[in-house]
């Protein structure tokens, strides 16, 4: 199955204010067709180590290889903010699930509202799915990141990518993310001791709610109450999706551990994006389609 499908499924079960923060693998892929089509682009040989400034010199004169890393460093730009803007949100999300939890603890607060224990249940596992699907986001956006510039590599020729991802990826808050990390399991808790304070309310204690976890199955979700079918469907969906996502991170991290035991202690920092967001938008709409090609 191709990423960019793996990627569409993805964005298709994620809130759909999120579709716009998802890195654009498509216009990318159109970026580097353009630097394919483009008639002065000839074939680079294997880079040896006194031809990188040479193979830079040449990628600066292609204007095709300059919209393309500049399109790429813009969405590297915007995923970060999204990701770090989601994380805040999520934390204040974890803040009203914490206390509803104490309303539920609280005796002189019992009985104020009936359904306040299925409430809170479907408020837990909502901000528990919504965690995964930043997780999810997280991991697609790396592995678009490093999959794209494979692409890049192969069609030009370059060889960009070891260097790029370590560099200007892997310091990017969505490629190690403790926090996020850290709230998953926490959410997985609150859950545990969100269903035991509502049986506690019922009066009722007859088993161990089903944990909450990346092992949770909607069947399993569904016994409890106030836990509908469209949040347990969904989150059966992004489990899935969660697992399909893992594995794919893990073949895109293979290569890049031993380029890391083998690359210099010291590197650039990687430069900012800072072409202006017009000149950005206009390379998106004037890209014209290279000609047609059978596929191989």
């Amino acid at each position: 199955m191709k990423f960019g499908h793996d990627m569409h499924r993805v964005v298709r079960v994620s809130d759909a204010e999120w579709a716009p923060y998802f890195m654009q693998y498509k216009l990318l892929k159109k970026c580097i067709k353009q630097i394919r089509a483009e008639p002065s682009s000839p074939p680079v040989p294997p880079r040896a180590a006194d031809e990188e400034a040479g193979e830079k010199a040449t990628m600066a004169k292609s204007a095709p290889e300059v919209a393309f890393f500049r399109a790429l460093r813009f969405e590297l730009q915007k995923s970060a903010q999204f990701f770090r803007q989601a994380e805040l949100v999520l934390e204040v999300r974890r803040e009203r699930v914490r206390e509803a939890l104490r309303q539920l603890q609280d005796e002189d607060r019992l009985g104020l509202l009936e359904d306040a224990p299925d409430r809170a249940l479907r408020a837990c596992v909502t901000y528990y799915r919504d965690l995964l699907l930043l997780e999810n986001y997280a991991i697609m956006n790396y592995c678009g990141f490093s999959k794209i510039l494979k692409k890049h590599d192969k069609q030009t020729g370059f060889t960009t990518r070891t260097q790029f991802m370590r560099v200007c990826v892997a310091p990017q808050p969505f490629t190690r993310y403790p926090r996020l990390m850290e709230m998953i399991r926490e959410a997985e808790d609150l859950y545990r001791d969100i269903a035991a304070a509502s049986d506690r309310i019922r009066g009722t204690r007859s088993v161990d709610p089903p944990p909450l976890s990346p092992s949770s199955s909607s069947q399993q979700l569904s016994t409890l109450g106030g836990v509908g079918a469209a949040e347990t469907d969904a989150l059966d969906a992004i489990l899935n999706l969660r697992e399909a996502a893992s594995r794919i991170r893990e073949g895109e991290e293979a290569p890049d551990a031993a380029a890391a035991a083998a690359a210099p202690a010291a590197a650039a920092p990687c430069p900012a994006f800072a072409g202006p967001a017009a000149d950005l938008e206009r390379l998106h709409k004037t890209t014209s389609p290279p000609p047609k090609r059978a596929r191989t």
